[in-house]
């Protein structure tokens, strides 16, 4: 890699990590309102997340992220994906209603919305194994298992990352993201 792509890598990840540190709910102008803050987290997250397992047949198809459980997170994701790409591949998002139907074949990142937090130890038994990236909306899913999980704490958004639960899927978290993250396993 050359020092000026080097450079601008570091530079692309400083700039990301400073806009995942600056999420906060309020009022005013950029007031986006909570899943829309929560989708722009996750979005911006993606790029700090290394597979170590398999990786796509092509390196160009969309990475998936499945929304479980809350059709406007998935909405949300949808709007703040919108022409965003990860390793240079464009991000697409779907929803279900509940974990029974995932995929026989999991995309690379499931979104488990609070309502379905009761479903984590299944996500977990059934996709841990795939390298999947777990996220859990709401306070408490990262030491559910899953690898993130991203809650609300007064007026910020907020995030766990379970390193235990990473290393058993595969992935890689980047420093820069851990920096930000309450560590939780």
């Amino acid at each position: 890699m050359s020092s000026g792509l080097a450079t601008r890598s570091i530079c692309r990840s400083v700039l990301v990590v400073a806009m995942l540190a600056g999420l906060a709910l309020g009022t005013g102008a950029h007031d986006l309102g909570e899943r829309q803050l929560k989708a722009e987290m996750i979005v911006r997250m993606l790029r700090l997340v290394s597979w170590r397992t398999a990786p796509a047949a092509d390196a160009t198809a969309p990475l998936t992220v499945l929304v479980i459980g809350d059709p406007a997170l998935a909405d949300a994701l949808r709007e703040a994906a919108q022409g965003q790409r990860v390793d240079r591949r464009p991000l697409a998002i779907a929803g279900v209603a509940t974990i029974t139907q995932l995929p026989a074949v999991p995309p690379a990142v499931v979104v488990l919305a609070a309502s379905q937090r009761a479903s984590a130890p299944a996500l977990i038994r059934s996709v841990e194994p795939k390298g999947v990236l777990t996220i859990g909306d709401g306070e408490g899913m990262g030491q559910a298992g899953l690898v993130i999980g991203v809650y609300v704490d007064g007026d910020r958004i907020r995030f766990d990352a379970n390193t235990a639960a990473a290393a058993r899927a595969g992935l890689s978290l980047s420093s820069h993201l851990l920096r930000l993250a309450r560590i939780v396993g």
